[in-house]
């Protein structure tokens, strides 16, 4: 069941509750209460865990990008610090080991921007969902303010009726 359904089940529970006579109040059962409350309590953490999960997943994947970018740095060195012993072709050991760390370090910018691009989609439909999760708290909210404006409606005393037989003799 998901966040939503625990919180209408909750305002069900509030609309079903017994009214309390000349109020604007309802009795409600204590441990009925705090069970949906509980319930409600234990799905949160969910999103806030998934968030987190998020976060993780991002510093991961950033730290990925640079254990990849380090790697090919570390190969590219390799490589041309070989090409260097080679006597005959220094200057072109220098140049593509230039080169090889020129692409390394592309490589590993297009891995962290990638990645930037994911995490970004992903705290984007986390958002999203936040901020249905709080229209929705805000929809509830009002519906209650609602309910509770028209309950105090019904629990005003109505004017009461003068009839004919109660008024003075020369009122008639």
């Amino acid at each position: 069941m998901d966040i939503f359904a625990r919180l209408d089940k909750l305002e069900d529970f509030i609309a079903n509750s017994k009214r309390v006579p000349l109020s604007s109040s309802v009795m409600v059962n204590e441990a009925e209460f705090y069970d949906l409350l509980d319930d409600i309590r234990a799905t949160l953490p969910n999103e806030l865990k998934q968030a987190r999960l998020v976060s993780k997943d991002r510093d991961r994947i950033m730290s990925e990008a640079q254990r990849k970018e380090e790697e090919l740095l570390d190969a590219a060195e390799k490589r041309a610090d070989n090409m260097v012993q080679q006597t005959e072709i220094i200057k072109q050991a220098e140049l593509e080991r230039d080169h090889m760390i020129d692409e390394a370090q592309e490589e590993a910018r297009k891995i962290i921007y990638d990645a930037e691009d994911v995490a970004d989609r992903i705290f984007g439909e986390l958002e999203a969902s936040l901020i249905e999760v709080k229209e929705s708290t805000d929809e509830i909210l009002t519906r209650i303010s609602t309910w509770r404006e028209k309950l105090r409606g019904y629990t005003e005393a109505p004017a009461e009726e003068e009839f004919e037989y109660e008024r003075e003799p020369d009122e008639l």
